[in-house]
């Protein structure tokens, strides 16, 4: 009966509701981990896997033993739901997908590499130093002294956010003309009842996005081509002159990156698109959203935040800077150092056994997450999510770390 009343509808004109499609009760679940001695795998892989739950469309966890290989694997619900028009994808540690602010740590690397290769270059010269000659004109005074250290060190005295208390967002030039970001701040803090960490250059240790910005514009200028001749090719049009120099900076941080961390491990990565399409994930407004959304922008410049990888690539990668001399040697210490001289690495989380060293990196308001920890005894985790968490369970971080502290039991 039902058919032949369709096909009437049809017939009229009248249009058709589309048919709901429901995701399915039972998520897939994948855990696989590889025996150690000292280290209960098994009891990681099944907390991890315990605590996050069906917080998220989909996710992967990967951990990587003191030699490198992969001794624990936590996949978990979708990259694609069986309601994309392309078919249901299972979330794993192939799966692409952006990791936001964890790029920093690839930044930090790549940029301290080649400061150390270059006899020319110090991470103590002030970055006024290596910017377009334009910027260095125009840059605050009271950011004069500050180095490439300190921007590494988040203390280039720019606040967290740009945007003052009226919700005006400050531009990347605005706010390397205007100097430190102290007064913002602490308007923003007297207007809100906020306690958000207060910038003092050099001085003070606060989070800011901006300094890393300013990284990417300084690291183009350690390689052989100079500045000077970028600047030379601009001309005026449709594009501006702070617009052309920024497009040219992350053109070329992207490709020290492949080059300093990504080929020698083989392991591939985009910058706002996927490297493999086929292994890309779609991102939900929470683990119950049945249709995502495609976030790759192909041609947008490699900005600070940008990288698509999958938790096999990342903890890779990042395992060869904290086993090996290859990538960052004289400051490696400090890279991985757990107090406030450490670079990049924006928390310290406390393990059984010391302290960790991590970093999360969020995009389009959490649709995208993710999670690297540095654990005391060598180990790299690497966790990424593709939707915004349901409200209730424990965040990525705070499951590695007590699945860590399980696994290694007390010290």
């Amino acid at each position: 009966m039902f058919k032949p009343f369709l096909v009437s509808l049809i017939a009229m004109g009248l249009p058709i509701a589309a048919s709901a499609c429901d995701l399915p009760a039972e998520r897939p679940s994948f855990t696989e981990v590889q025996e150690k001695p000292d280290f209960d795998t098994a009891t990681f892989a099944a907390l991890v896997a315990q605590a996050i739950g069906d917080r998220y469309m989909g996710y992967a966890v990967t951990l990587r033993g003191e030699n490198g290989r992969i001794i624990a694997q936590v996949n978990h619900g979708y990259a694609r739901t069986p309601c994309e028009s392309g078919g249901e994808q299972r979330f794993n540690g192939r799966t692409e997908a952006a990791i936001g602010s964890v790029s920093k740590v690839l930044t930090a690397a790549t940029v301290i590499n080649r400061a150390e290769t270059l006899q020319s270059v110090s991470l103590d010269d002030r970055f006024q130093d290596y910017l377009p000659r334009r910027w260095q004109g125009e840059l605050d005074t009271s950011l004069q002294p500050v180095t490439l250290r300190n921007l590494l060190q988040h203390r280039a005295g720019f606040a967290k956010s740009g945007k003052t208390i009226w919700d005006h967002a400050f531009t990347l030039q605005e706010r390397y003309q205007l100097g430190a970001e102290t007064y913002i701040v602490r308007a923003q803090n007297i207007a809100t009842g906020a306690s958000a960490c207060v910038p003092e250059p050099v001085t003070k240790r606060c989070y800011a996005n901006t300094s890393f910005a300013l990284w990417n514009v300084s690291a183009a200028s350690l390689v052989p081509a100079k500045w000077t001749q970028i600047e030379d090719g601009f001309a005026p049009g449709e594009i501006t002159y702070d617009s052309y120099l920024q497009v040219h900076a992350y053109n070329r941080y992207r490709d020290i990156v492949e080059k300093t961390l990504f080929e020698p491990v083989g392991v591939t990565g985009g910058c706002n698109t996927f490297s493999d399409p086929a292994r890309g994930a779609l991102y939900y407004n929470g683990p119950m959203d049945e249709a995502g959304t495609d976030r790759t922008e192909v041609g947008k410049p490699c900005a600070i935040g940008g990288w698509f990888l999958s938790t096999r690539a990342l903890s890779k990668v990042v395992h060869r800077i904290v086993s090996t001399r290859e990538v960052v040697n004289d400051n490696h210490e400090l890279m991985f150092s757990a107090d406030d001289d450490r670079l990049v690495f924006a928390s310290r989380p406390r393990t059984n056994d010391g302290r960790a060293v991590s970093h999360n990196g969020s995009r389009w308001g959490g649709q995208a997450t993710a999670e690297v920890v540095v654990f005391p005894n060598g180990y790299v985790a690497a966790a990424i999510a593709n939707s915004r968490p349901a409200n209730e369970g424990v965040g990525l971080r705070k499951a590695l770390i007590d699945g860590y502290n399980a696994a290694r039991g007390p010290s």
